[in-house]
């Protein structure tokens, strides 16, 4: 989808519980991202919830923790099919990200054959098939965005807009000027490098979203939904 131009949508799960992603599935997202960086989630929760989303064509996204080799390679022999890497302020980070995600050389991911089981051709398929996807947060790659969508390897990029706005000294202000100066040069490097941009959380309103550019925008996470239903059906019934 993201190569032929479309714009694709998903959420943020941090509740670990499998009937999240069973019933998520069903809905039509085309991903959604299972985040262990801000969230209780455990490696038992996650590889449960990825099996629970495996009846459906959502794709799983997992966030890591860290750029760490470990962390990367367990996300996707647990079957993740895109990794989020936060926190990447360069090139040398985001090429540290692809090389623990690709088994071939340069790659330095480690074959475990778990993630073999339902698929005989994972293993040549794996490299053009997994997601490399390093999260812009910072005023610092901001800086460096070109060198970070260049990188070989990196298949979209994430701006995360909270932590951007914090460190840009105007946190959740996305209408400053500078924020939004911010989100077109993001967005502009990344189409002139045919480099998917996405956006990991609420920034605004969706459609505006979309006519910026962003080609992977998150509608929100599950406490977010779960905390505004209730609050709604409430008031409701308050009134």
């Amino acid at each position: 989808m993201l190569k032929d131009g479309q714009t694709t949508f998903g959420i943020t799960v941090g509740i670990g519980s499998p009937e999240v992603p069973h019933v998520l599935g069903n809905l039509g997202l085309d991903w959604v991202n299972f985040d262990t960086q801000h969230s209780v989630l455990n490696d038992t929760a996650i590889s449960q919830m990825i099996q629970a989303l495996g009846q459906s064509n959502t794709v799983p996204i997992v966030r890591v923790l860290s750029n760490d080799v470990g962390q990367i390679n367990k996300a996707l022999d647990m079957g993740a099919q895109a990794v989020i890497v936060p926190l990447v302020n360069n090139r040398s980070e985001a090429e540290r990200a692809v090389r623990a995600a690709k088994y071939k050389p340069p790659g330095s991911r480690s074959y475990g054959g778990r993630v073999s089981f339902r698929d005989s051709d994972y293993i040549t398929t794996a490299d053009k098939e997994i997601m490399v996807i390093p999260q812009v947060e910072t005023a610092l790659a901001l800086q460096n965005i070109e060198d970070i969508v260049t990188t070989d390897g990196v298949d979209a990029v994430f701006c995360g807009p909270y932590d951007l706005s914090m460190s840009l000294g105007i946190f959740r202000q996305f209408e400053n000027p500078e924020f939004q100066h911010a989100v077109e040069v993001f967005i502009s490097t990344c189409k002139a490098h045919d480099v998917a941009p996405g956006l990991l959380a609420p920034a605004g309103p969706v459609r505006r979203n979309i006519e910026l550019g962003f080609k992977m925008i998150s509608l929100g996470g599950d406490l977010s939904f779960l905390i505004q239903s209730v609050s709604d059906a409430l008031k409701t019934a308050r009134r």
